[in-house]
């Protein structure tokens, strides 16, 4: 006689919850705020379990404390820097507004007691650097026909000054940021003051103009050389970069998923700020934020709106210990959010202080572009913390060489081919 084995349907139901949920390795249900994309697996589900426990509806959740995410802008939201591909645009396009007298008040022969580039800059001396620039812009302004000469674009493009011009002033800003004792604090300022003449509305049109131009261009080196036959003080110089911008689906599908989940996003950059105001604004590149969501570099303006070469009088340097100043005023102080963000992201050194300085940050993303330095450290602890169950730090990786996210933590550097997970 056979014995008959009576199934429960609730224990059916149960059997096929399970087999569900063991069958989810690689494609999202519908529990799961975030798509899938190019996440890596583990980094997906870590993020998803974030927004649904601190997001609306979510078991952390406070309402009283409505949460609040911060994030850097260039090489996280965005790949490559849009500030400057913004730099070059302007400077191959040469739209300038400076008068000639203006131009050589931003040239300064000693930068807090250093009167030469670092020795990967070949050790030039400001002085004669900015004799070179001082002569290439007095010919470009005299003789260019948006400003007091009679030359095209395409015409002024063809003379040596022209091309000496560009190089060394790209080659400057890369030597100030790379010198120590100049460094960043006083390069990046100065970058965006030769912005100084145009209105903030000329800035965002020349910023759509340099953005969509980069979206179009192809990812790769490429090295500006000054004429031989125009040596100058300084001789031959070099300036090399990566060409191209690309938008991250992956950014900007969690910048939306958070907002939709009750979690205010706020990117914090040191860039300009309606350079980044653009880039991420409402409708053209599909990061859809408003323009007070964004804390950045600010300069001096005059009472008509024209941009000076100043830095704005009172207000914090957005990058390293600046972002977080700039949270605490802008985002704690003026709106009132008297808490630390729940969640936080970056790629390097300038945004580490951002990344480590709230206690009340409960999971901080990082984009692996294999540095070392203190970026380098929170890359390592994401690595030991891979088998945590609630980690501090996860690692994403990208192909640098495509700007596409990759589903792992290792990334592949420019130029290369081999994934890389750790800076050695």
């Amino acid at each position: 006689m056979k014995t008959r084995v009576r199934i429960s349907p609730l224990f059916l139901m149960g059997l096929l919850l399970l087999v569900t949920a063991g069958c989810r390795k690689n494609e999202s249900i519908l529990t799961d705020p975030l798509d899938r994309l190019n996440w890596s697996e583990r980094n997906w589900m870590v993020l998803n379990e974030c927004i649904t426990d601190f997001g609306r509806g979510g078991k952390y959740y406070d309402q009283d404390k409505p949460p609040y995410a911060v994030l850097d802008w260039d090489q996280t939201c965005a790949h490559f820097d849009g500030e400057e591909a913004l730099m070059r645009y302007q400077l191959t396009h040469f739209r300038f507004k400076l008068t000639k007298a203006q131009f050589e008040g931003v040239l300064k022969d000693e930068i807090n007691g250093v009167k030469q580039l670092s020795d990967d800059y070949n050790g030039i001396f400001l002085k004669d650097l900015n004799l070179d620039l001082i002569s290439d812009y007095h010919f470009l302004f005299d003789n260019y026909s948006a400003l007091n000469g009679t030359l095209s674009l395409e015409q002024i493009q063809t003379t040596p000054q022209f091309t000496d011009f560009v190089t060394k002033v790209a080659f400057l800003y890369d030597g100030y940021c790379g010198t120590p004792g100049i460094g960043a604090v006083y390069g990046y300022p100065w970058v965006i003051g030769l912005l100084a003449g145009h209105t903030t509305s000329e800035i965002r049109e020349m910023a759509r103009e340099a953005i969509s131009f980069g979206l179009s261009d192809q990812l790769r080196k490429q090295t500006w050389l000054s004429p031989a036959d125009l040596p100058g003080f300084t001789g031959v110089v070099s300036y090399s970069f990566k060409t191209g911008l690309r938008v991250l689906p992956e950014m900007q599908n969690l910048i939306s998923t958070l907002i939709k989940y009750g979690i205010d996003v706020f990117i914090v950059s040191a860039s300009y700020k309606p350079v980044v105001e653009t880039f991420s604004g409402i409708g053209k590149y599909g990061y859809n934020l408003s323009q007070d969501q964004v804390i950045a570099m600010e300069m001096d303006t005059t009472s008509e709106g024209i941009i000076l070469s100043s830095y704005k009088d009172g207000w914090v340097q957005t990058q390293n210990q600046g972002k977080v100043e700039a949270i605490n005023r802008i985002i704690k102080q003026g709106l009132g959010k008297d808490w630390d963000p729940i969640f936080s992201a970056g790629d390097s050194d300038g945004d580490y202080e951002m990344l480590t300085g709230f206690p009340g940050t409960k999971l901080t993303l990082i984009w692996n572009r294999v540095k070392g330095g203190n970026i380098g450290r929170l890359c390592q602890q994401a690595v030991d913390e891979t088998n945590s169950l609630i980690p501090r730090y996860i690692l994403q990786g990208r192909n640098e060489n495509t700007g596409v996210a990759m589903p792992c933590s290792e990334s592949i550097l420019f130029g290369e081919s081999v994934a890389r997970l750790l800076y050695q």
